[in-house]
C-alpha cells in the first residue's frame, strides 16, 4: 500500500524536522557514552518535533522515526565498536510499529534504546574498550592525545576510560602515551637518519626540548647518545 503524506510535510524544507527523523547520531553517542537513561532523555526531547503535527502525518513520521532510530543504533555500534547486534535490530522491528499515540511511540523508542543498552553491556568488556583506546593511541601518536579525545573517538565516557585504563594496562593514561611515544622514538633513532627535531614531531612531542627531557627520563640517555650507542640494534630489542 502506498503511503501518502500531507503535501506540506512531503515538500517541507524544515531541516530540524528531517534532522530529528533521520539523524540519530547524538542519541547513539549518548547511549554508548552515558547509558540508557541519558539517551532516553535525549530521545524524548528530539521526539517533540513531531508531537503537534496532524494525526495522519504523525502515524507515518513516528514509524519513520522508530525505524530510523533502530537502524542508526545498529550501524553506529557496528561502526564504533565492531559489534554486530543484528538479532537486536531484527527484534526491534516490532517496536518500530508501535506508534498508535505519542505515549506508545515514546515507550517503543525507550524499549529500542533499552534493548541495545542491554546487548552492549553483555557484548562488551572493560578490556575491549581499553584495547580500542590503545589501538587508537598507537595509530595517532603523532597527534594531540588527551583523555577527552581518545574517549570521544572510541565512544565511551572520559571518567569510564580513566577508571578502567590502569586496571587493564597497569599504567595510567598519560604514562601509556609517554611510553609508546618513547618506544616509537627509539626505533626511529636507530633505523632512520631523521633529525631529532623531526623525530620529536613525528612522535607527538611537538618540542625537541620536551622530547629530550621525556626521552632521558625513560632511557637515562639523550636522543643523540641513544642513537650513537644503539645504532644498528634490532628493533625488537627496544620495544619495551
Amino acid at each position: 500500500m502506498k503511503i501518502k503524506m500531507d503535501t506540506n510535510i512531503r515538500q517541507s524544507q524544515n531541516k530540524d524536522l528531517l534532522d530529528s527523523l533521520y539523524n540519530h547520531k547524538p542519541i547513539c553517542e549518548v547511549l554508548l557514552k552515558d547509558g540508557y537513561e541519558e539517551a532516553s532523555i535525549l530521545f524524548h526531547k528530539r521526539a517533540e518535533c513531531i508531537k503537534n503535527l496532524s494525526e495522519h502525518d504523525l502515524s507515518i513520521l513516528r514509524c519513520i522515526f522508530l525505524n530510523s532510530l533502530n537502524k542508526s543504533l545498529y550501524n553506529f555500534v557496528l561502526f564504533a565498536w565492531d559489534i554486530s547486534l543484528a538479532q537486536c535490530c531484527f527484534e526491534n522491528l516490532a517496536h518500530s510499529h508501535a506508534y498508535e499515540d505519542h505515549n506508545n511511540f515514546l515507550v517503543a523508542g525507550d524499549e529500542i534504546l533499552q534493548s541495545y543498552a542491554c546487548q552492549i553491556c553483555s557484548s562488551c568488556s572493560q578490556g575491549s574498550h581499553v584495547k580500542q583506546a590503545c589501538h587508537y593511541i598507537d595509530n595517532h601518536l603523532s597527534e594531540k592525545l588527551t583523555l577527552d579525545i581518545v574517549a570521544q573517538n572510541i565512544f565511551v565516557s572520559k571518567s569510564y576510560l580513566a577508571q578502567t585504563f590502569k586496571s587493564i594496562t597497569g599504567q595510567n593514561f598519560s604514562e601509556y602515551i609517554s611510553n609508546r611515544r618513547t618506544t616509537m622514538a627509539k626505533n626511529l633513532l636507530i633505523t632512520t637518519d631523521l633529525k631529532v627535531d623531526e623525530i620529536a614531531i613525528q612522535c607527538g612531542f611537538f618540542s625537541s626540548t620536551y622530547f629530550s627531557t621525556v626521552f632521558k627520563k625513560h632511557t637515562q640517555l639523550s636522543p643523540n647518545d641513544f642513537r650513537k650507542r644503539f645504532s644498528g640494534t634490532a628493533i625488537h630489542h627496544l620495544t619495551m
